[in-house]
C-alpha cells in the first residue's frame, strides 16, 4: 500500500499489525463515501477496530496493549487514513491522548483503570476543549464550562465543547473546565467525564466540507453531576496543560501521518486514472503525456518529503529517548512537521485533480472527498501561522544569545 519512500524497521508482531491496518483500511475505503455522504459517525469501523484490538495500540505492554512508540503508531495510522481520513483522526486523537498518559506517566492514580477499560471493552476517549466564545484554548482565556463543588467531594458541571472530535463514539471525554469555588480563585481543571453521566448529551452540529464522518460534534453538559475520582488535576489559569507541558509529539505526528496517508490515497486514484484512461483522440494513456507525468512527479516529490519528515522525527524522537536536549529539538519540529505535511497533502490533492480533471469532481469519485478531507489540515492545530512565528522567534532567540 505504502510505496517505499523510506525503510524503517519491523518486528513480526508489528507486520501482522501493518497487514491487518491494511485489510481494515480497505474496507473502511469501501464505506467512505456513504459516511462522508451522510455526515455520519463511522461506528462500524471503530467495532472493527475495537475487536482487531487496534484501540489499545498504545496501551503499555504492561497493561495488555501493544505498547506502541511514536514511530510504530505513525505507521499504523498512515495505513487507516489512506482508507477514511476521518476514522483515522478519531483513532489518532484517541491513542494519542493515551499514548501521553502512558509516556508521560500522568494520572498515575487514574490510567490503571482507564487503560483496562481500553484493552478489555475498547473505550475511546478524545480530550473536550473548544469552546464557541473560548475557540481553542491554546489562546488563553477562562472556559465558559464550570465545575463547582456539590459536596462530599463530588463536582457539578455545565457547559458546552465544540469541535469534539469523534464525540458519537467516545466513552470518555478528558473535559477541560473553569473550577469555581466560594471565595477562591478560579482554577483550571481536568475531568475524566464519561459519556452516560446524567446531563451528557452529544449534539449534532458538524455538518462540514472536511472529514464529514468524524463526529465532531458538541457535547453539553447540564448540572452533571461527577465523582471526586473524576477530577485529574487542577492548576493555576495559565498554567499549561499537564499533557502539553510534556512536549511530547504524538500530537504532531498524529496529523502529519492522517494528512500523509490521506494525501498517498489521492496519489493512488491519480496514477490509476492516469495508467488506465486512454481518449480516443490520443489513442494511448494521459499518463504518457509530459503535462501529466510532471504532476505525477511533483506528487511523487510531495510524498517523499511528508514521509521523510514523518518517520524522521518519530524515529529520531523513539533513538533519542535518554536525550534530553536532542528531544528539546526535535520538539520544536514538531510542529514545523506537522504544518509541512499537510500543505503537502492540500498540494498533493490539488495535483491529482489536475490529473484526472473535471471527472475528479464528481461524488462518484474518491479523489473528490480526498480534495475536501486534505483542507482540514490547514486548520488543525498548530495552525501555519503559530508554527512559523514560533520557529522565527526561536531563531532570532538562539541568534541574541550567540551574539552575547
Amino acid at each position: 500500500m505504502i510505496p517505499p519512500y523510506v525503510h524503517i524497521p519491523t518486528t513480526t508482531r508489528l507486520r501482522e499489525i501493518l497487514t491487518q491496518a491494511e485489510t481494515l483500511a480497505k474496507r473502511f475505503r469501501d464505506r467512505a463515501k456513504a459516511s462522508d455522504r451522510d455526515a455520519r459517525f463511522p461506528h462500524e469501523n471503530f467495532a472493527d477496530l475495537r475487536e482487531a484490538g487496534f484501540l489499545a495500540l498504545t496501551v503499555p505492554e504492561a497493561d495488555g496493549g501493544f505498547g506502541a512508540n511514536e514511530l510504530e503508531y505513525a505507521q499504523v495510522l498512515e495505513r487507516i487514513a489512506w482508507g477514511d481520513a476521518s476514522t483515522a483522526l478519531v483513532l489518532g486523537m484517541h491513542l494519542s491522548n493515551v499514548g501521553q498518559l502512558a509516556e508521560g506517566h500522568l494520572w498515575p492514580e487514574h490510567t490503571p483503570r482507564l487503560f483496562r477499560e481500553i484493552v478489555e471493552q475498547g473505550a475511546l476517549l478524545n480530550a473536550a476543549q473548544a469552546e464557541p466564545e473560548l475557540g481553542s484554548p491554546s489562546h488563553g482565556g477562562l472556559p465558559a464550562t464550570t465545575a463547582q463543588p456539590a459536596g462530599d467531594g463530588t463536582w457539578r458541571i455545565s457547559g458546552r465543547k465544540i469541535y469534539t472530535t469523534g464525540a458519537p463514539g467516545l466513552r470518555y471525554f478528558l473535559l477541560l473546565a473553569t473550577i469555581r469555588e466560594e471565595g477562591q480563585t478560579p482554577q483550571l481543571g481536568t475531568f475524566l467525564l464519561p459519556n452516560d453521566a446524567p446531563g451528557v448529551r452529544i449534539e449534532k452540529t458538524w455538518d462540514a466540507l472536511a472529514l464529514r464522518a468524524s463526529g465532531s460534534d458538541d457535547l453539553v453538559m447540564e448540572d452533571v453531576l461527577v465523582g471526586a475520582e473524576a477530577l485529574l488535576d487542577r492548576r493555576p489559569v495559565g498554567t499549561p496543560d499537564p499533557r502539553a507541558a510534556l512536549g511530547l509529539p504524538w500530537g504532531s505526528i498524529t496529523l502529519a501521518a492522517v494528512y500523509t496517508g490521506l494525501a498517498l490515497a489521492a496519489r493512488d486514484e491519480a496514477v490509476y486514472f492516469a495508467a488506465t484512461r486512454v481518449p480516443t483522440a490520443l489513442g494511448k494513456p494521459v499518463g504518457e503525456l509530459p503535462t501529466v507525468r510532471l504532476r505525477l512527479g511533483e506528487i511523487e516529490t510531495l510524498l517523499l518529503t511528508s514521509h521523510r519528515l514523518l518517520y524522521g522525527l518519530a524515529a529520531d524522537w523513539v533513538s533519542v529517548a535518554k536525550e534530553p536536549e536532542m528531544r528539546a529539538a526535535l520538539q520544536a519540529q514538531g510542529p514545523l512537521v506537522k504544518s509541512i505535511t499537510t500543505n503537502n497533502a492540500v498540494r498533493v490533492t490539488d495535483l491529482a485533480l489536475r490529473v484526472v480533471g473535471g471527472a475528479g469532481l464528481q461524488r462518484t469519485m474518491r479523489l473528490e472527498q480526498l480534495f475536501r478531507d486534505a483542507r482540514a489540515g490547514l486548520i488543525n492545530a498548530p495552525l501555519d501561522d503559530i508554527a512559523w512565528q514560533n520557529a522565527g522567534k526561536a531563531a532570532v532567540d538562539q541568534a541574541a544569545r550567540e551574539e552575547k
